[in-house]
């Protein structure tokens, strides 16, 4: 009983050693954040997101918001793309928003217009996200080259992209091509750069009909 009673103690000695750990660390991200110390804040949150497993939207949203700091995009739309999933409709949509903004920067204009929709559909009240859709839809009407520049560019697949196709790639070697083709449909309506994959997309649709597996 001394032995049992022993380990539940220490059991829950560790529990509120990691709450604390935890609390310390969101603190620190908080206040460099505020300070616009984003080096220091992105280390702060991605230690809580890889090393203590924190998985809470508010966590990665500002992960995702320092990397987009530090114009470290291929980072900051990874995470922003998880986020595109989460059950909060504003970060939902803040989500999308700031992957549109990446891609407006890059030029990518069809993508970006995209995705500031989908920040819309996802929150209607979302007023930033508002007027950049109607102002990029604007320019694009009255400059037709901004929506053809989109089409003479190779699509550069995101870290999200590559990670869902190696995923995709793992159910296929399982035979599990249905699995995979909805997969990356799926993954699609998330980050478009999975479109870079499209003839592995086709193909795996080809494979699906075959097995009854799509409309």
């Amino acid at each position: 009983m001394k032995a049992l009673l022993l380990i539940i103690f220490l059991f829950q000695q560790d529990g509120i050693s990691r709450i604390a750990e935890i609390n310390k660390y969101k603190k620190e991200g908080s206040r460099a954040y505020m300070e616009s110390d984003y080096s220091t804040s992105a280390s702060r949150y991605r230690y809580l997101v890889d090393s203590l497993n924190v998985k809470e939207d508010p966590v990665i949203l500002n992960l995702a918001h320092s990397y987009f700091h530090l114009n470290d995009t291929t980072n900051a739309i990874n995470f922003y793309a998880q986020l595109t999933e989460s059950k909060n409709r504003e970060i939902k949509s803040v989500a999308y928003q700031q992957i549109g903004v990446i891609e407006f920067n890059q030029k990518k204009y069809n993508l970006s217009l995209g995705h500031l929709k989908n920040a819309l559909k996802a929150n209607p009240q979302n007023e930033e996200a508002r007027k950049n859709y109607e102002v990029l839809k604007r320019l694009m009407q009255e400059n037709p080259e901004m929506q053809d520049q989109q089409d003479d560019q190779d699509i550069e697949p995101s870290e999200y992209a590559k990670k869902l196709k190696e995923q995709a790639e793992m159910l296929v070697r399982n035979n599990r091509f249905i699995d995979a083709y909805n997969l990356m449909v799926n993954g699609m309506q998330v980050d478009q750069t999975v479109s870079a994959y499209n003839e592995f997309i086709t193909k795996l649709k080809d494979v699906a009909e075959v097995e009854g597996g799509t409309q």
